[in-house]
């Protein structure tokens, strides 16, 4: 029940932000832009509604394909949904557009470092795995383990609750150099 009111919650929260961009008229709330998109991830993911946020800032990158910071906002929406492959691809195109954006580069080295204790991680759980289900599977004359069907079943790769996603970049109004939300 408590997970059904939340996403209720969520949900009203959306719809209300939804009519609250529709009913303005200035073209600060346009969705045809992609800063108004960004403007709408950003406060999504602020709002822990990580799958709007994707779904924004991937409109955002289809609007201006050469926005650095577009790319940036959606790994970093990507990673809180959970896609980690595609976090990394969006990071890395993000990069390819402005190496020197500091935050991006931030948000990639924070990511690549929980990537690779996240994948030794799973290695390990796999490995773990493994034996037990061969030590489980030994035939009783000693012969070889049986593998799994299908093959060894990998946990899914999920980010510790001490490590929340980074925050998307936010371009303040009336600006031209990104700056990083908090």
């Amino acid at each position: 029940m408590k997970s059904f009111g939340k996403r209720a919650l969520g949900a009203i929260l959306l719809v209300s932000t939804l009519a609250f961009a529709g009913g303005c008229s200035s073209g600060r709330n346009d969705l045809s832009l992609a800063s108004s998109q960004m403007n709408f991830g950003v406060k999504s993911a602020k709002m822990n509604l990580w799958r709007e946020a994707l779904f924004r800032f991937r409109r955002a990158s289809q609007i201006d394909p050469a926005s650095a910071v577009a790319a940036n906002n959606l790994a970093v929406a990507y990673e809180g949904t959970g896609a980690f492959d595609k976090a990394r691809e969006s990071y890395i195109e993000a990069l390819r557009l402005d190496r020197t954006n500091v935050y991006i580069q931030k948000n990639y080295s924070r990511f690549t470092e929980f990537y690779a204790r996240n994948k030794k991680r799973e290695a390990k759980t796999t490995l773990a795995a493994e034996k037990q289900a061969g030590d489980s599977r030994a035939d009783s004359t000693g012969g070889p383990a049986v593998p799994p069907p299908g093959g060894p079943v990998e946990p899914p790769l999920q980010r510790p609750e001490n490590e929340p996603p980074q925050k998307p970049v936010s371009v303040p109004p009336n600006t031209s150099k990104p700056g990083m939300s908090r």
